[in-house]
């Protein structure tokens, strides 16, 4: 049964007449009647009871009109998914993030995404960078906010810059450097050092390394926590100092002190990735929404406390 049969059958269902239901088809009623015997001979039963003066639906009709009402109720509503799908209004949308990097400014994004997609379900799940790798290459996220991916694997991803970070050092709060305005690399050369797992940021720590070494010594490792979190209460437990982006400064600093490194080190970019091929719009609006968010973002990491 054709879309467009049901509904002319439904319109003289309705007007209880062919000429009613072809003024209101904006058509004119031979093809009515055509397409009500179209139908008909298609199901092998009289739909209507017509003479000169009235049309009366069959007993057949009434069941047919139950049905073809829900059909058309649901060729409508799957119209509309369709449609919405494609402007971007529904569907499922996967983030990958780095809390420590993202957290001051991701959640006013993803509640302003939600106002204009409330339809759109949203999964967040807290990843480092290589973490993120592995989820794009195995299909498990559309969207990636992460510092810097590495040069190789990033050719198959697009990103766009979020804002800059810089390094920054940490020490106990009772720390003779604590009070320092900023310091030099050379100032933390002689104490333990306590920095996070090179695994998972494989470029960051090696641009770390390559700083005390340029400054002309090689760090004492003798921690590396698996995350920034875990970088900051050892820290503030007294077992050695640390270098580490400067947007940690947001996670719990309770007996530590970030201090300024001077001069200051290369920046540390902060990103959103998603794929170089077409993508959902879904994952268009929300790449735009973020780019377009970049001057409230640089203003939000610049003034944390």
């Amino acid at each position: 049964m054709e879309i467009r049969l049901l509904k002319t059958f439904v319109a003289v269902a309705r007007t209880k007449g062919f000429s009613a239901a072809a003024r209101e088809l904006n058509t004119v009623q031979p093809a009515v009647s055509r397409q009500i015997s179209d139908l008909e001979a298609e199901l092998g039963v009289s739909l209507f009871w017509r003479n000169s003066r009235e049309v009366k639906i069959t007993v057949a009709g009434e069941t047919l009109l139950r049905e073809a009402v829900a059909i058309l109720a649901h060729e409508e509503r799957a119209r509309d998914l369709v449609q919405r799908a494609a402007s971007g209004q529904t569907g499922h949308l996967r983030i990958g993030y780095i809390s420590a990097a993202s957290m001051p400014f991701l959640p006013a994004i993803i509640r302003h995404y939600r106002t204009r997609f409330p339809d759109v379900r949203i999964s967040m799940t807290e990843m480092n960078a290589q973490q993120q790798l592995d989820a794009f290459d195995n299909d498990r996220i559309d969207i990636g906010i992460s510092r810097h991916l590495p040069t190789p694997r990033h050719a198959d991803l697009r990103y766009e810059p979020l804002y800059s970070d810089h390094l920054a050092a940490f020490v106990p709060a009772d720390h003779p450097l604590a009070g320092q305005p900023h310091v030099n690399l050379t100032q933390l050369e002689p104490h333990p050092h306590i920095l996070f797992e090179r695994s998972g940021a494989v470029e960051l720590f090696d641009q770390i390394i390559s700083a005390c070494r340029n400054a002309g010594f090689s760090p004492r490792i003798t921690r590396q926590p698996e995350n920034m979190q875990s970088v900051l209460t050892e820290v503030a437990s007294g077992l050695g100092v640390s270098i580490a982006p400067g947007c940690i400064r947001h996670l719990n600093m309770t007996g530590c002190r970030s201090i300024p490194i001077q001069p200051p080190l290369a920046p540390i970019p902060c990103e959103i990735h998603y794929r170089n091929e077409p993508r959902e719009p879904m994952v268009s609006a929300f790449a735009n929404l973020a780019k377009n968010s970049t001057s409230d973002i640089q203003h939000r990491m610049n003034h944390l406390p």
